[in-house]
């Protein structure tokens, strides 16, 4: 999966659970923004982990790139991205 295609799939997750939240005052706009903000905060969380570790192999790099990747497709994901 591209780092393209994980932010979407991140933020389609988040906002999906929000969707359905039975609260009158649910702005589908606000909902998007709080699910790019809760799938950046799930990266951080992610980029974090890999700093904190101790990583030996490419393969490992190679993750951590991958994760840095997704971060700046989220970063510029749109909300007319998203086809909601």
């Amino acid at each position: 999966m591209t780092p393209k295609e994980k932010a979407k799939e991140l933020i389609d997750k988040m906002y999906y659970i929000g969707r359905y939240d039975d609260r009158e005052d649910y702005i589908p706009v606000m909902a998007w923004e709080r699910a790019k903000q809760c799938a950046l905060i799930g990266v951080d969380v992610i980029l974090v982990d890999c700093g904190a570790k101790d990583w030996s192999g490419d393969e490992a790099c190679d993750g951590k790139k991958y994760w840095e990747e997704v971060k700046k497709e989220l970063e510029k994901f749109k909300l007319e991205d998203c086809g909601c």
